[in-house]
């Protein structure tokens, strides 16, 4: 009697060691996706310093050619890239992704997180 009592634990035994690794597998696979999804929120974040730095010293130079040349290629580099030119200071912004807009952090004086949007904001001296 009491060996047929117990012939049911070690399937439960198994099952309750299956659920505890596919749940640390559900973890990893998180964390794996996270780390994708923020290191392309960094990759477009420097792509779109790089656009600023070079459409602020583009602005720097005589001719309106360059910084129109610079305009549009911020829109290419950056996705849904807007560029915002005023006196000595350039914000370029882009549409965020879902956990790249910080709360609380603005950019030129308007919230970063406003629409769902990102930017960079560069000032430079003339």
């Amino acid at each position: 009697m009491r060996r047929r009592a117990q012939a049911g634990f070690a399937l439960l035994e198994v099952a309750l060691a299956m659920a505890l690794m596919a749940t640390c597998g559900m973890g990893l696979l998180s964390a794996q996706l996270a780390l994708a999804r923020h290191a392309s929120a960094s990759a477009t974040q420097a792509r779109a310093a790089f656009a600023a730095d070079a459409l602020a010293e583009a602005t720097l130079e005589t001719g309106s050619a360059a910084r129109d040349q610079w305009r549009a290629r911020a829109a290419a580099l950056v996705a849904d890239g807007q560029v915002s030119l005023s006196g000595s200071q350039v914000v370029l912004s882009w549409t965020a992704l879902r956990d790249e807009a910080v709360a609380g952090r603005d950019c030129a004086g308007t919230s970063a997180t406003e629409g769902g949007r990102a930017c960079v904001a560069l000032a430079f001296a003339q």
